[in-house]
């Protein structure tokens, strides 16, 4: 996908892999509940592959492939989230630049928004926890009855929310998952480097940007 250059007035920001750093959280609670239930364990690595769709997409990749019946991942899912609730704090971290660059957006008056695949609540949690001096405007998370990244419907509520056109927010992410949100919505696909895939996977989706420093975003702003 490919866009002619355009000034950026709004931002919307994944979460995991973009805005924090939380796979050690994530892969340290899976891996605590899947010994608990017989599974087999993961380095915490993999489990970049595993993230980004949403909580049971990544309990199944987590399972062997025979045991991915649904009360299965059920069990996973919801004791991987009560292990999560308890660690999360003292393994989250920051990406370096996501502060200055947050701040830079706030002083320019330009809107900011989180959509994510994580629990809506864990999200908001995070946030506050991680960003207590940023107002974004709004966060998505997931919520129940509505489809979860890539599908378009809680990215077109923010394109609105925002009131901006589309084509004037960058959404950022570090997955394949939320650069086909961003064409899907319209947006500009703005790719990162530091979270949970590859370039040469964020390349093969396509973007219209490819960042490496966060703070690099801001020559690009209006």
């Amino acid at each position: 996908m490919t866009h002619s250059p355009s000034p950026i007035n709004g931002v919307i920001f994944d979460l995991d892999g973009t805005l924090i750093n939380t796979l050690s959280a994530i892969g340290n609670a899976f891996n605590l509940a899947l010994e608990e239930q017989g599974w087999e364990q993961h380095p915490l690595d993999r489990f970049a592959t595993f993230i980004g769709s949403g909580a049971r997409v990544a309990a199944s990749r987590a399972l062997p492939e025979a045991a991915r019946a649904d009360d299965t991942i059920d069990r996973l899912v919801a004791r991987q989230r009560e292990i999560h609730e308890a660690i999360w704090k003292d393994e989250v971290a920051v990406y370096d630049g996501i502060p200055e660059l947050l701040d830079y957006l706030a002083k320019n008056a330009i809107p900011s928004a989180v959509l994510t695949n994580k629990d809506e609540p864990a999200a908001l949690a995070c946030l506050a926890h991680c960003f207590p001096d940023h107002h974004f405007q709004t966060v998505h998370g997931r919520r129940e009855g509505v489809a979860l990244k890539p599908d378009p419907t809680s990215a077109n509520r923010i394109i609105d929310e925002l009131g901006l056109p589309a084509g004037e927010i960058a959404m950022l992410g570090d997955t394949e998952v939320d650069l086909q949100t961003a064409a899907a919505a319209g947006m500009l696909g703005v790719a990162v480097s530091w979270g949970f895939r590859t370039v040469d996977v964020l390349l093969e989706t396509g973007c219209d940007i490819l960042l490496h420093d966060p703070l690099a975003l801001i020559e690009r702003l209006s």
